[in-house]
């Protein structure tokens, strides 16, 4: 059953005696663009369908993505099992005695095929099974890209809206929601009450879009209204029923005296994204329909406008707490109790009504919540100074270890640390620095320090111990990926060759043995053997790293992500990368795999066709900040030991899947992995 289409097309009211002018719509860091422009733009409801139809594309290019790397694992499989037949037959024909002869001689007598031949054509299975697996292999890379270059193009039409609203109307806001709202071609609901219920709510809606237009009231950033003391124009504080006024909305009155609350643009577009979610039997891409209920239908709608957490837990403990009794449309809506725990969250449409999804079918619809069920409202777009406590684990609730924090939030724990203890040196020598002493120039970074201060190893690592006469006492630790840390001048030296010693365990003691003119330690970080400035690989507060425009990071502060690789990372990143990537290698037995790394400016222009007009807006991309990666190998795929690993150990080493990027997120993408 279609829903019928409530309202008409949207008429321009006359303009009431008293207009409203709320600011500038310029978009802030952090906060997606409220509207786009009708003065380049066709029209404020063709602008609402090609953002849905970016929105689609990518969802798709997703899904493209899960079914050929699915494929390409059942190749691999596939290939892996033939040749161990093929080596087995092989084996057999080979131990014959007489071997491949006395095998021809009786095919010869027998008329069937010989062992020798069946060998053979198992070997031509496997070898054509294999070229199939590397087909499949070039053909989920391809996808991938192409995955990519949806999700910019999305990141393109926001941009590109961005900078045409500043001429829109409230008509022209009201268009654009509405046709946002509207519902899709594939809704379907049969139930008669369910689908009066969609009906109504949504009839509301349009009913509150239509009072803006009569009010002439552009809704303004959710930024503008965080404060209600400081409101923009002619905007008054709501307040709630004990006077306190309440942050996040704001209200004008009107021409016969009653009062109209103002959302902010933000608020407007994701409530009218999750009217145009109800009746769909699909889920987005990457998710299923239980993540859509808990947390994924939330950050689906506020997708286009800020990037949410995927679950609900999260969004418990990260948004702004608002009292039920302060609830707004638009507020994030909580549902369970503290006997069944956190059981889905939906987004709020007034009159005690919720938009939530079923958690078997993650069919979106209206539904009403009664007091018992509310557990908790929250608000988007409003600073919070701190998290909340999680509530009991219901039917949304995520164990401790698979939830990750995202690289804007709390951050993974740092893979490396300091050989000193703070307050126990000062810095000196630098890297690369020029001088009598060294033959060229100075490959490490010296701490200056009393002889006997204790020095510890910055990551695990198996130890070798040398005695050059540069070093007096030299010891290197080898933490694989083709990293290696050497420590300088030691007095005293308490590791032994071919120990595995742990982060933060004492090697040995400042000194001054060897080509020294004080007591110091001498650090090198070597990656695949060349010596890196250790400021970009260690946390060092006296040595601040410089911040870099994004796509605009020098060469010196790049580094090699895997050994042989021309993948570059920042520094700091890549040596975190290859440390994770070598623990990876170690559980599973293969190789990380990547796709993409740092994005330079002039990179972005030279891209295949695939993505040479697609780059992230510029300061929103942490490709663009080389500390950002695309991986391959089964990592692309939910529900795989390869992305099950990334997930559960990657933040040890720094490395995390932001939330938008997880399954059910506002734009998921199983594959990226972000450097802390």
């Amino acid at each position: 059953m279609a829903l019928p289409a409530v309202a008409a097309a949207v008429m321009r009211r006359c303009v009431p005696a008293a207009v409203v002018l709320i600011g500038s719509l310029t978009p802030l860091v952090g906060v997606g663009p409220a509207w786009s422009s009708p003065t380049t733009a066709p029209s404020a409801g063709s602008a609402a369908e090609e953002l849905t139809g970016a929105r689609t594309a990518y969802g798709d290019a997703v899904k493209a993505v899960e079914l050929i790397g699915a494929q390409r694992e059942r190749l691999a499989a596939s290939a892996q099992r033939a040749t161990l037949a093929a080596e087995r037959l092989r084996a057999d024909v080979q131990g014959e005695d007489g071997g491949a002869i006395r095998s021809v001689v009786g095919r010869f007598f027998s008329g069937a095929p010989s062992a020798a031949d069946r060998a053979v054509e198992s070997a031509d299975n496997a070898g054509h099974l294999s070229r199939l697996a590397a087909t499949s292999r070039h053909a989920l890379d391809t996808a991938i890209v192409k995955a990519e270059s949806t999700r910019r193009a999305y990141d393109e039409v926001l941009a590109e809206q961005a900078r045409r609203q500043a001429g829109w109307s409230a008509g022209d806001v009201a268009e654009f929601a509405r046709s946002l709202a509207q519902p899709d071609e594939r809704y379907l609901v049969t139930d008669r009450e369910q689908n009066a219920r969609n009906e109504a709510a949504l009839a509301r809606w349009e009913r509150y879009l239509d009072r803006l237009i009569d009010a002439d009231v552009v809704p303004p950033q959710a930024a503008r209204l965080t404060d209600p003391t400081r409101l923009p124009g002619s905007l008054e504080a709501v307040r709630s029923r004990t006077g306190e006024a309440i942050a996040g909305v704001a209200q004008i009155e009107n021409e016969d005296g009653t009062p109209l609350v103002v959302l902010p643009a933000e608020t407007v577009r994701a409530v009218s994204t999750a009217f145009g979610r109800l009746g769909l039997t699909t889920v987005p891409a990457a998710g299923t329909p239980s993540t859509f209920a808990c947390g994924g239908l939330v950050a689906d709608a506020w997708g286009a406008t800020d990037q949410l957490a995927a679950d609900s837990m999260t969004q418990w403990r990260t948004l702004a707490k608002v009292p039920q009794s302060a609830m707004q449309v638009g507020d994030v809506v909580l549902l369970g109790g503290r006997r069944d725990g956190l059981e889905e969250s939906g987004v709020y449409v007034g009159d005690r009504q919720v938009i939530v999804a079923d958690p078997v079918t993650g069919t979106a619809s209206v539904q009403s919540v009664g007091r018992t069920r509310l557990y908790g409202v929250r608000r988007v777009g409003l600073p919070v100074s701190h998290s909340y406590d999680a509530p009991p684990a219901g039917r949304c609730g995520l164990p401790a270890e698979t939830v990750q924090a995202a690289p804007d939030g709390a951050t993974g724990t740092f893979a490396l640390q300091l050989p000193l203890a703070a307050g126990s040196y000062r810095i000196s020598a630098g890297f690369g620095q020029r001088g009598s002493r060294w033959s060229t120039v100075h490959s490490g970074q010296d701490f200056a320090a009393p002889i006997g201060t204790p020095v510890s190893a910055i990551a695990d690592g198996v130890v070798t111990v040398e005695h050059p006469s540069w070093a007096g006492n030299l010891v290197r630790v080898d933490h694989g990926g083709g990293v290696e840390t050497w420590y300088g001048h030691l007095s005293t030296v308490n590791v032994v060759p071919g120990q595995q010693i742990g982060k933060g365990e004492r090697i040995g003691a400042v000194g001054n043995e060897g080509n020294s003119s004080g007591p110091h330690l001498h650090l090198e970080v070597r990656l695949d053997g060349r010596a890196v400035d250790a400021a970009l690989v260690l946390p060092i507060p006296e040595l601040p790293r410089t911040a870099h425009p994004d796509g605009e990071v020098p060469d010196k502060a790049l580094c090699s992500a895997a050994v042989g690789s021309t993948h570059l990372l920042a520094c700091d990143a890549a040596v975190s990368f290859r440390l994770m990537s070598a623990a990876f290698t170690a559980e599973l037995g293969t190789e990380l795999c990547i796709t993409d790394s740092y994005r330079s400016h002039v990179g972005r222009t030279a891209l295949t066709p695939s993505k040479r007009r697609l780059p992230a807006a510029v300061g929103t991309s942490a490709h663009g900040a080389g500390r950002a990666v695309d991986l391959c190998g089964g990592v692309e795929r939910l529900d795989t030991p390869e992305h099950r690993w990334l997930v559960t150990h990657g933040t040890s080493f720094g490395w995390v899947s932001p939330t938008w990027a997880a399954a059910g997120g506002s734009r998921p993408e199983p594959w990226h992995f972000e450097s802390s």
